[in-house]
């Protein structure tokens, strides 16, 4: 089971995939989450262009899942992607 968690030092020492939140930079409108897990320096899994936030959201949790991470820490200083939209 994967907590999702909006600080990182909720997560403490444990491994965590950082799930940033931000505007499109062409499109103010737009909200953009953006991810990667990495290993060794080879990327695993990352963040796809286009792909629906609530669905990129899914995509990194399904991840971390997988993987056995346990966190997804929502970096969203902006509270753009509150959690009662996710």
């Amino acid at each position: 089971m994967v907590a999702v968690v909006e600080t990182k030092q909720e997560a403490g020492a444990a491994q965590s995939i950082e799930f940033r939140v931000e505007r499109h930079p062409d499109d103010p409108d737009l909200l953009v989450g953006s991810w990667r897990l990495a290993h060794n320096g080879k990327i695993i899994e990352e963040s796809r262009p286009g792909v629906p936030i609530r669905m990129e959201f899914r995509f990194a949790v399904d991840c971390a899942d997988q993987h056995g991470i346990p966190f997804v820490w929502v970096n969203d200083p902006d509270e753009l992607f509150p959690p009662w939209e996710r």
